[in-house]
C-alpha cells in the first residue's frame, strides 16, 4: 500500500512540475521567497491595525508563534522521517524541471522534505488569518487559503517537494494552527482581551 502511495505521488510531481515556461520559472521561484509577498503582508497589516488597534501587537505575537511552532514541528518531522527531496533523489531529479539560478548552480533546497515546512507554516498562518479576518471582511479572508495553496504549488513546481509532503505539510499546519488559536482564546479568556 505504502508502495503504491508513493508511487502515485512520484507520478503526480512528475505531471505537476511537468508544466512549465521561462516566464513561469522566474515568476514561480519569485513566489516562494517572503520578499514577493512582502506588499500583500502591508495590506494585511495595515487591516489589521485599522480594526485590532492595541491589540495588533499581542494577535502577531501568536501569528509569529504559529509559525515558530509549525516551522519546529516540521523541521522535527523532516529529520525523523528523512525522505529524500525529489530534486535530491538521483532516481527522479532527472526528470524534474528544476530551477537554474544565472550563474548554472541549480535550486535543490535542503536534503529532505519530509513535510514541507513551506505549507506547514503558511497553513497555520492562514488559518489565524482567516479567524482574525472574520469581523474584517468575511468574504476576502478564504483568499488567505488560496494564496496557502498557491504558495505551497511553488514548492512542487520547483520540484523540491512531492505532493505528499505538502498535503502532510498542511495538515501539520493546520494542526499548530488550531493549538495556537486555542492558545489564543485561552489566553483572551483568561485575560479578557
Amino acid at each position: 500500500m505504502l508502495e503504491r502511495l508513493l508511487q502515485i505521488d512520484k507520478e503526480v510531481l512528475l505531471f505537476l512540475n511537468g508544466w512549465h515556461n521561462s516566464f513561469f520559472d522566474v515568476l514561480i521561484y519569485c513566489m516562494t521567497t517572503i520578499w514577493f509577498w512582502l506588499p500583500v503582508l502591508f495590506v494585511v497589516l495595515w487591516f489589521l491595525w485599522r480594526y485590532y488597534k492595541k491589540k495588533l501587537g499581542l494577535i502577531l505575537a501568536f501569528f509569529a508563534l504559529s509559525i515558530v511552532f509549525s516551522d519546529q514541528v516540521s523541521g522535527f518531522i523532516k529529520g525523523k522521517v528523512e525522505r529524500l527531496r525529489p530534486s535530491q533523489n538521483t532516481e527522479i531529479s532527472h526528470q524534474l524541471h528544476l530551477h537554474v539560478y544565472r550563474d548554472g548552480t541549480v535550486y535543490k533546497g535542503g536534503k529532505y522534505g519530509f513535510v514541507s515546512s513551506h505549507a506547514a507554516n503558511s497553513f497555520s498562518l492562514v488559518l489565524l488569518m482567516i479567524y482574525f479576518f472574520k469581523p474584517i471582511h468575511r468574504h476576502i479572508r478564504w483568499l488567505f487559503l488560496l494564496w496557502a495553496i498557491v504558495f505551497s504549488y511553488t514548492r512542487i513546481y520547483l520540484g523540491v517537494h512531492y505532493p505528499g509532503d505538502i498535503i502532510c505539510g498542511a495538515l501539520v499546519g493546520l494542526c499548530c494552527g488550531f493549538f495556537t488559536l486555542w492558545l489564543f482564546r485561552l489566553a483572551k479568556k483568561k485575560h479578557e482581551l
